[in-house]
Parts: C-alpha cells; sequence; structure tokens
C-alpha cells in the first residue's frame, strides 16, 4: 500500500481500488509535529524570522501554527495572500522535515564545467594579473576572464555566468591600489622588515619617529555640485589667477599623532632646511624623520652641515626610490588634493 497525503485530503492506492478519505483540519500534520515541544520550537522560528525580516520563512511558519491551531487552509491562503497550494507545500515540508523544511534552500545548479584541477589551474593564473596572462591592462574583466578560461582551459561559459564563477572561486569586483612599476619590490620588503623597525626602536632614547612629505595645493575654488534651479546651470566667479600654497609636513608614530606642517615658497634644499629648523624647534626629543627621495629633500652643502652639527637631535631616512605606499601621509595628500 502506497500512502499520498493532501493536507486536507488523503488518497489512498490499493491494488483493488481507490479509497478517497478526507483529514480534519489539523491533523494532516503527525502527532510529533503537533507536539507541545514542537509547537513551542515552531513559534520561536516563527519569532526569530520576524526579526530578521525573513517574510518568506515567517510566512510559512504562521501557516503552518495556524493549521495545527486549527484553522482551514483557504483561510490562512487568503490571510497570508498566497494561494491554497502554497500552503499545502508547506505543511508537507513541515511534516517531511520539520521546522528545515520551511528554511529557504538555495538551488543546487549545474555541475561545475571545469574540474578541481582546472580551477586550481584558473586561480592562479588568476591571481598573477593579467599582464603575466599575455594581456596589455592591469585590470580583469568579466570578458578577459572569459576568453582566458576558453583560450587556456577550453571551457566556454556565458559572459554573465563569469562573475558567478569569480566568486565561487573567492574573487570580489574591487577598485585596485596603483603601484609605481619602476619599484623595487624586494627592497621595499627589506626596508619593511628590517629598516623601519630599527627605526622603531628610537622610542628606546625617547625618540619620536616621523613621516615627512610634502605637497602643493591650488588655492581656487574646487566645483561641485550644488542646488540651482531646474534647466538653469548655476555660475561660480573665477578671477583667472592661479595661486598655489607650497607646504611641507610630518606626521608622528604616536598613539595620538602630531602633525607639524610649514608654508614654503618654493621646494627646495634651503626651505627644506627651514622645514628641518623648525621641527627642531618644536621638539624636546630626538627626531627620527622618514622620507621619500624627492629632489627638495637633497640639502644644500650649509644644510648637511647643519645636519652633521644636529645628529643628537634629528636624523632622517629615506625610503626605498618610487615607494609612495610605505609613506603614510602621502595617501591623506592624494585624499585633500
Amino acid at each position: 500500500m502506497v500512502l499520498i497525503w493532501d493536507p486536507e485530503e488523503i488518497i489512498v492506492l490499493r491494488s483493488l481500488g481507490v479509497v478517497m478519505a478526507r483529514s480534519r483540519t489539523g491533523e494532516a500534520i503527525s502527532a510529533p509535529g503537533r507536539s507541545p515541544s514542537a509547537i513551542r520550537n515552531l513559534q520561536a522560528f516563527i519569532q526569530e524570522r520576524a526579526k530578521s525580516n525573513d517574510l518568506d520563512e515567517w510566512r510559512r511558519g504562521r501557516a503552518v501554527l495556524g493549521y495545527i491551531e486549527g484553522r482551514r487552509v483557504i483561510d490562512l491562503a487568503a490571510e497570508l495572500g498566497v494561494t491554497r497550494g502554497s500552503v499545502n507545500r508547506w505543511l508537507q515540508w513541515y511534516e517531511a522535515d520539520g521546522l528545515h523544511g520551511l528554511e529557504t534552500k538555495t538551488p543546487p545548479g549545474p555541475e561545475f564545467k571545469l574540474g578541481d584541477s582546472q580551477r586550481m589551474e584558473l586561480i592562479k593564473i588568476i591571481e598573477a594579473g593579467p599582464l603575466a596572462a599575455g594581456y596589455q591592462t592591469g585590470v580583469w574583466t568579466g570578458p578577459m576572464v572569459g576568453d582566458l578560461v576558453e583560450r587556456q582551459l577550453g571551457v566556454r561559459y556565458h559572459k554573465h555566468n563569469i562573475p558567478r564563477l569569480l566568486h565561487e572561486l573567492g574573487f570580489s569586483l574591487q577598485r585596485p591600489r596603483k603601484r609605481l612599476a619602476r619599484a623595487d619590490l624586494e627592497a621595499q620588503a627589506t626596508w619593511v622588515r628590517e629598516t623601519l623597525p630599527a627605526i622603531k626602536k628610537a622610542t628606546a632614547c625617547r625618540g619620536v619617529v616621523m613621516f615627512g612629505d610634502e605637497a602643493s595645493f591650488w588655492l581656487d575654488g574646487s566645483l561641485h555640485r550644488t542646488w540651482a534651479r531646474v534647466g538653469v546651470q548655476p555660475q561660480v566667479d573665477t578671477y583667472g589667477q592661479r595661486k598655489t600654497a607650497h607646504i611641507f609636513g610630518a606626521v608622528s608614530l604616536h598613539k595620538t599623532p602630531r602633525f607639524h606642517y610649514m608654508f614654503a615658497s618654493v621646494f627646495n634644499g634651503d626651505t627644506f632646511l627651514a622645514f628641518l629648523k623648525q621641527l627642531v624647534s618644536q621638539s624636546r626629543r630626538k627626531l627620527f624623520l622618514i622620507l621619500d627621495n624627492g629632489p627638495c629633500h637633497n640639502l644644500t652643502h650649509d644644510g648637511k652641515a647643519w645636519l652633521g652639527r644636529n645628529q643628537h637631535r634629528i636624523e632622517l631616512h629615506r625610503l626605498p626610490p618610487y615607494s609612495p605606499n610605505l609613506n603614510p601621509p602621502r595617501g591623506g595628500i592624494n585624499g585633500v588634493t
């Protein structure tokens, strides 16, 4: 005998004929699903889904609980804004799998076109970058990845499925950070691993580690969106004079960083020396100033002599060439300018 049930009708198929029987409202759920503990779990399920704003699972739980309490399927369907067939399916899912049957499940989808070894190979190629794969750009795009998969792995994906494949492989769409192509990555790694920790030991003599840089700011007002009448473009007066402010600056590596700055007419060795003298005059502790290799940081003969006489007050340390990414003030300056 095979038993197939509907929440309101039970059809018993037998070899000798068909017998139809109608269950009482609420009894299409077997006794374990209607027990006091099952009802408490169902009520908790409904409350949790209400807090998380999961309307679909909350509605399924409400339908099952209402049916157990003796309400008719047709009334529950009208109240919840669904069809009678939907309520029937939810009751069948609850009967078959309990609360797990009411949870939303993601369809498994088709089988992977790429095998495990192919997927690992694709991950390595993508991580190496487009240039290493023979492309003329440093940024991956969906069509490029699709071309790569078809050309090197012999598998063709529709362009709409490439983002899904990349997400499955652990990639996400991100904005890249620029890196100077002429930078010496090994020298940068050595500086971070060895040179910087040695400089930070300055704290043993109560010294202060600082990062220095310079920036120029155009003094003409910047334009951005403003409110105006529809169809009437606003106008902002300008005087056609390009004035620029040149500023030397340095920030300390304290828990509460301290910022020092000085305006300069131009950037050269003389104005840089004046900035160093200002730094020394404003600090009672020895300064360890980290700088890039900008031309204006090259002191004149007199400046080098002054630095030699004040080694007990200040030391200069150079970053590896083409390494703005190692200079914290540079990120802030780029954001402002």
